[in-house]
């Protein structure tokens, strides 16, 4: 009987997707401002980390989970910005960074890692930027 051997290449994988959805997610948590936070330090990763499993069964065993995953990711980013709306708080930008996250993971099962490495920053930034962006938004609508 073999040994059973694991995949360096899945380790850094999930590793990878921990470290860019956990990226994200910090910035999502680290406003004190904010009454509740739904979705953080935490969940970002665990999504992230979703995109590279959803990916890499997917491949192993040539089955949809790739399209189960963006549908029942898309209905939990749904559910999301139903559960801020319903506690007052305005806006779905979590709920499509998190989706956007799930997305990352694929990415980075897929191979494309300078890729999912540049949507990462990217969306981190304009999660960062917010108060300019809008202090800009509200200066051209004068």
């Amino acid at each position: 009987m073999e040994p059973a051997t694991i995949d360096l290449t899945f380790v850094i994988h999930v590793l990878l997707a921990v470290g860019m959805g956990g990226l994200i997610g910090l910035e999502r948590e680290h406003e004190k401002k904010k009454p509740r936070v739904i979705a953080g330090v935490r969940t970002f990763p665990l999504t992230s980390m979703s995109g590279v499993l959803f990916s890499y069964l997917s491949a192993s065993l040539g089955l949809r989970f790739i399209e189960v995953g963006v549908i029942i990711f898309g209905i939990f980013s749904i559910i999301l910005a139903y559960l801020k709306y319903e506690i007052r708080t305005i806006g779905i930008t979590t709920s499509v960074a998190l989706f956007i996250t799930f997305i990352i993971g694929i990415y980075i099962q897929q191979g494309f890692i300078l890729e999912a490495f540049f949507i990462t920053i990217l969306t981190t930034a304009l999660l960062i930027t917010k108060e300019r962006l809008h202090r800009i938004a509200h200066e051209l609508g004068r």
